[in-house]
């Protein structure tokens, strides 16, 4: 019994050394297989880029949009649909730092806006942009080719950004269509919303391996869906905006970078002349505009409690 156990240690050993020469050999260690740290440390060597809007750059941990990475903008509202004319501004606010990020210093210079539902209307961004950004309006006519066109858009190495908002997740996409009502269970949802996983993990591994930048926007509702998107932004529509500017708020309520961000909010003033940020010191009808956390104190003050400012 001894000189089995014995001889099988070392039949085991010899095994091992030989899968480690066998890796080794085949470039999976050391270069291939990542310890968490390297991981870590390769996310954070991505090139962030800055979103054009100084407020939102200060609520995000790398004061920037990283490159290959998705954004999800929730629209405001409980609508089962997102697009231009939904009245959030969500779809303008993405087709301006599309706009920013396609500004880049060096990169691609390329914005496609992938639009299903026929709302968006390219003459009113062409201001925003110079000769040196060429914007790609995609109109597919089914789900299936509008899930392939995100995916195809965001491999592309010249596409510094993609715009889109998907109307509706596919029945039955085209990578999956053995996907059945069983195979949804399993993975701990419903079909759909298994389905809609699959989307965006295929479209996180499509900007990561061209360094493109999705910015996705969705319904309100999708909120409670499980997402691939490093960022996830509800946006509604403050009153007091003119035809020229928008007052929008901005939550953070979840995504891959959140890390206790849940819940920070900035107001921003969108430029729509400009497809840029605008003066932030006064919103019409409301006076001049107050960070929350001023808000908050003052409230303090007021009620005759103490109140503790920064400096």
């Amino acid at each position: 019994m001894v000189t089995t156990h014995a001889a099988g240690t070392a039949a085991t050993e010899g095994m091992a050394t030989g899968l480690t020469a066998s890796l080794a050999r085949s470039a999976l260690v050391g270069n291939g297989l990542l310890s968490a740290g390297e991981l870590r440390s390769r996310q954070a060597a991505r090139e962030a880029l800055t979103s054009g809007f100084t407020s939102i750059d200060t609520l995000l941990p790398t004061g920037g949009l990283r490159r290959g990475s998705l954004v999800e903008w929730l629209a405001g509202g409980d609508g089962s649909s997102a697009t231009p004319a939904d009245g959030s501004g969500a779809v303008t606010l993405a087709c301006a730092i599309a706009g920013r990020l396609a500004a880049a210093a060096c990169g691609p210079r390329t914005i496609v806006v992938v639009d299903r539902s026929g709302w968006f209307h390219p003459p009113a961004v062409l201001p925003w942009l110079d000769e040196s950004r060429q914007l790609v309006v995609a109109r597919p006519s089914h789900d299936d080719d509008e899930i392939w066109a995100i995916d195809q858009a965001l491999r592309c190495n010249g596409v510094a950004a993609v715009v889109a908002w998907p109307r509706s997740m596919p029945r039955q996409p085209y990578w999956s269509r053995e996907t059945s009502a069983d195979d949804g269970r399993r993975c701990g949802g419903s079909p759909r919303q298994s389905r809609w996983t699959t989307a965006m993990r295929r479209w996180q591994l499509a900007a990561r391996s061209s360094g493109a930048i999705g910015l996705l926007v969705r319904p309100a509702a999708a909120i409670s869906e499980s997402s691939w998107a490093e960022v996830r932004l509800a946006v509604s529509s403050l009153p007091g905006g003119t035809l020229r500017e928008r007052w929008l708020r901005l939550e953070w309520v979840g995504g891959a970078w959140s890390g206790g961000r849940e819940g920070q909010a900035v107001e921003i003033v969108l430029d729509a002349t400009r497809g840029c940020e605008g003066s932030p010191t006064r919103r019409p009808g409301r006076g001049l505009a107050t960070p929350r956390h001023e808000q908050t104190a003052r409230s303090a003050d007021r009620q005759g409690g103490a109140s503790c400012r920064a400096s």
